[in-house]
């Protein structure tokens, strides 16, 4: 049993990858490009939605005068972008021939958008501006020059990185300030509710992200708080589901590291005073998977670990 991400999508979703947000995406792409597009309606969204693939998800594409952008958002470090993009665009460009009813066994050449792949990235690793990752450092054998290659453009954007890209998409500055806030935040406040709910109040107050907030706050608040949930458990999530990977095979790790990170935020949340039907609501999970959690910390103590809790319900 996953965990389910339907109800809450991450904040960079919701302000990029939204149908009614679609002249911030507008805006990225054209700050990204170096363009000057202003007709929205010439951008399609075209965001595979609720569809993980091998463990993730793309945050948000799209296609416009015949490229198809993808952007992450990334706030942990990971090498293997390049891979996954390329998985990712495949699922995108077998999307838009079927879309298109194109036949790639035509002796005809097909046109197709062409790809371009960034990440955000805002996390604690210090990285310069601009990296780039590619595809072929993971390659076994070496490759001729001028061979197959595929990248990942990496761009820092937390606070003092990429001002001039900030400079060029308000709405992508704003977020930065959102974020750099809740962080510095975690510094003075002894809860993540503190640090986000302070944030998010301030932004408000100071014009950022302003009408957004306002508009969703609880929805956005439940996801910043969701989000950071996940960032704290997924340093032992990724170490325990690749160690029991290697013994039962990734597939079965990737599943295993899925329900630790939900017994770990359950955990959390009954400390918290909160109910069985309260914590299915917030993981958006079924109550039925959520009560045999609760039951297990119940009669054992807060200090189980989510191993034990994970072999005792395989047990049952």
């Amino acid at each position: 049993m996953g965990i389910n991400r339907k109800y809450k999508d991450r904040i960079f979703c919701m302000l990029f990858g939204y149908t009614k947000y679609k002249k911030n995406l507008l805006e990225l792409f054209n700050a990204l490009n170096g363009t000057n597009y202003e007709d929205e309606n010439e951008l399609e969204i075209n965001t595979i939605e609720d569809t993980i693939y091998m463990g993730m998800k793309n945050d948000v594409s799209c296609i416009i005068q015949s490229n198809m952008a993808m952007y992450e958002q990334q706030s942990t470090w990971n090498p293997n972008m390049p891979l996954r993009g390329i998985l990712y665009s495949a699922r995108l460009f077998s999307k838009y021939i079927k879309a298109n009813k194109l036949n790639i066994y035509s002796e005809k050449l097909i046109k197709i958008p062409t790809p371009q792949y960034y990440v955000l990235y805002n996390g604690k690793r210090k990285i310069k501006d601009k990296v780039i990752l590619r595809l072929s450092d993971a390659f076994s054998a070496l490759q001729n020059e001028g061979q197959f290659e595929w990248t990942a453009t990496v761009l820092n954007i937390n606070k003092g990185h990429n001002e001039e890209l900030l400079s060029k998409c308000q709405i992508l500055k704003e977020y930065v300030i959102l974020i750099d806030r809740i962080n510095e935040n975690q510094k003075k406040y002894d809860s993540v509710e503190e640090a986000v709910e302070n944030a998010v109040s301030y932004c408000i107050k100071n014009n950022i992200l302003q009408d957004f907030l306002t508009e969703h706050k609880a929805e956005v608040i439940m996801s910043l708080l969701t989000e950071y949930d996940e960032e704290e458990t997924m340093g032992y999530v990724r170490r325990d589901a690749y160690r029991d990977g290697e013994k039962a095979g990734i597939e079965q790790g990737l599943k295993q590291g899925e329900m630790l990170m939900l017994i770990s935020m359950v955990n959390k949340k009954m400390q918290k005073g909160k109910s069985i039907e309260e914590i299915a609501e917030d993981l958006e999970e079924d109550r039925e998977t959520i009560e045999k959690i609760v039951k297990i910390i119940e009669e054992n103590g807060h200090d189980i670990n989510a191993e034990k809790v994970y072999e005792m319900i395989k047990g049952k």
